[in-house]
């Protein structure tokens, strides 16, 4: 085996420009991601992690094996996220339909909290902050989607761009090039990194704290108008000021980012938590009540024109939109935020990169898999951004690439 037959086998023309006399002069092209495969040697098939000659096409793989994992991993983890939302969802409307509800005594000694005025404002941290501060039995309340709070926001920073393989990368030689006054710069890696799961947590962290906040209203409104807690300083009749223009505003950000990112699903979340948030402040604002109202309606109606030109990416969200229009117009607090076709997606989620088969990405860069035997033989959909996707006759659409070798890099991850 000499040098040029090893060049071959790893591909080194498809990475550096050669001079005549066979050595490197320059390199070809910025490394393209999910295309370098880690080969081993032909012979002994020892691997060529520790060969300096090839190191740049081998670190390529290996990052491009790490990204996967990544992937993979955080659809995993997702799902059981969104399944104990729902299971918290229903916790909290089983309190609110009790038959007889909650006796006075009990009641009595939920209002420990001596306040004239509950400031609900800022960020959505400080305004659950705000609820949780009210007292034990309040605490008591949100006791178990406290936990699934946290949870979820542990799992936000776990699938940052900053905490994903190319973004690690990325800051270590930021760090680096900084400490040694290296003034060159650097492109963000952002065709690589992983955006969807980020995006997807996000929604799932609105959504929690929409929960707490609507069921928060809902039951002190419920508490006041039975009379039963009239002392000064209860919290339960106390004087209410909402302020949610930071929900808002980060419904906005949600909305700009999922245009930008191709994703029409999160774009409709974000039209809906906004129209969601308004709903809740209106209730409580009466000489603001019009403009929240108006505002609320223009983002349905922008909700409803992403799920009229994407059908297959936001299935049964149109339903969604007719609930909360419900909600905006009788003043309804909380509305259960269900839809069967998106829990299924997410259940398919978790399973769709543990199958047998191959990886590809589609033109936007969304990564999905192909099963049986990897080859494609029908045209479909993008589930994420609705391009097309697969192929016939394992001839892949235009703009659909492979990620290669990855059933045998698949076989030795640990999940």
């Amino acid at each position: 085996m000499t040098v040029g037959s090893m060049d071959g086998h790893m591909g080194m023309s498809d990475h550096y420009i050669f001079a005549p006399d066979g050595s490197i002069k320059d390199l070809k092209a910025v490394s393209v991601p999910f295309t370098a495969d880690l080969k081993s040697c032909p012979i002994c098939r020892a691997p060529f992690r520790d060969t300096n000659r090839y190191g740049r096409i081998v670190r390529r793989g290996l990052l491009d094996e790490s990204t996967k994992k990544f992937i993979t991993w955080s659809n995993s983890q997702f799902y059981p996220l969104t399944e104990r939302m729902h299971t918290e969802e229903q916790v909290l409307r089983e309190l609110d339909n009790e038959t007889n509800g909650p006796s006075q005594r009990s009641i009595a000694t939920m209002a420990t909290a001596s306040v004239d005025s509950i400031h609900l404002e800022n960020s959505r941290a400080q305004q659950i902050t705000t609820i949780l501060g009210l007292g034990p039995q309040v605490k008591k309340r949100y006791k178990g989607i406290i936990l699934l709070r946290k949870d979820i926001s542990s799992f936000l920073h776990r699938v940052s761009e900053t905490e994903q393989p190319f973004g690690r990368i990325y800051e270590m030689v930021t760090d680096l090039r900084r400490r040694h006054s290296l003034t060159c710069t650097m492109e963000y890696p952002s065709n690589v990194l992983q955006v969807r799961n980020r995006l997807l947590v996000t929604v799932l962290a609105v959504r929690c704290d929409f929960a707490i906040l609507s069921d928060f209203l809902a039951f002190k409104r419920t508490m006041a108008a039975r009379g039963e807690l009239q002392q000064r300083g209860d919290w339960a009749t106390a004087d209410l000021h909402i302020d949610l223009s930071a929900n808002r505003k980060e419904c906005e950000d949600m909305v700009a980012e999922a245009v930008t990112r191709a994703q029409p699903m999160h774009q409709v979340e974000g039209h809906l938590y906004f129209a969601r948030f308004a709903a809740l402040e209106r209730s409580n604002k009466a000489a603001e009540g019009d403009q929240l109202r108006t505002e609320a309606q223009e983002h349905l109606e922008q909700a409803r024109l992403v799920c009229e030109k994407h059908p297959g990416q936001t299935a049964g969200m149109a339903q969604e939109i007719t609930d909360v229009e419900t909600m905006l117009r009788e003043g309804v607090f909380y509305t259960e935020v269900t839809n069967e076709e998106k829990r299924q997606i997410y259940a398919a989620m978790a399973r769709e990169f543990v199958t047998t088969g191959h990886w590809y990405r589609c033109a936007n860069g969304h990564p999905f898999t192909i099963g049986e035997c990897g080859g494609a033989m029908q045209v479909s959909s993008c589930p994420v951004c609705g391009v097309a996707i697969g192929g016939s006759n394992h001839e892949t659409v235009e703009g659909v690439t492979a990620a290669h070798d990855f059933d045998e890099q698949f076989g030795r991850m640990r999940l």
